[in-house]
């Protein structure tokens, strides 16, 4: 039995190198890129044109997630910041130091309300969105944080890092587990 593939969309995304692709998950339309322009370029699936275009990082954009609505974008970025943009008034709503080294990955906690960061500098981060603050560090990692996934009941938060490790988190304790 074969299997047909088809290719639906190709287009130049960015001037630079583009380091992250991410699909909405509520409608499976919406498509946000970002790049080494500094740029995140958000395209309706299957127009050739971006929609919008969010501009202000600082540096290139390396990873990025939408929340459940597809209303928010939270984007990292190499110089350590992440942006909370507003997507429905296409502004950004905040920007968050908290990490010394390239933010490399982000994921949304199950309610929306927070979300995860990780880190070259081997950290990962739980932010309050509401309060736009960090309100945990868990170090524990010896590399670069490389990927986050909620559990979906958002109690546990696993990782995963450059050092070969995977770890899961307890929130609701705060620490690892064992």
């Amino acid at each position: 039995m074969s299997r047909r593939v088809w290719k639906l969309q190709d287009f130049v995304a960015h001037t630079g190198r583009v380091q992250c692709a991410r699909l909405g998950e509520k409608s499976g339309q919406v498509l946000a890129t970002g790049g080494d322009d500094k740029r995140v370029n958000i395209w309706k699936v299957g127009k050739p044109n971006a929609m919008m275009s969010l501009t202000g990082h600082t540096s290139s954009v390396e990873c990025l997630v939408f929340d459940k609505q597809e209303e928010v974008l939270i984007v990292g970025c190499a110089g350590g910041s992440m942006q909370c943009w507003n997507l429905e008034y296409r502004k950004m709503a905040g920007s968050l130091a908290g990490h010394r080294t390239a933010c490399t990955c982000v994921e949304f906690h199950p309610y929306g309300e927070f979300f995860a960061s990780g880190s070259n500098d081997t950290n990962l981060k739980i932010w309050d969105l509401r309060r736009k603050s960090c309100i945990q560090t868990y170090p524990g990692h010896s590399a670069p944080v490389s990927a986050i996934r909620f559990s979906p009941h958002g109690r546990w938060v696993a990782t995963g890092g450059l050092d070969n490790q995977v770890k899961i988190w307890d929130l609701t304790a705060g620490k690892q587990m064992k």
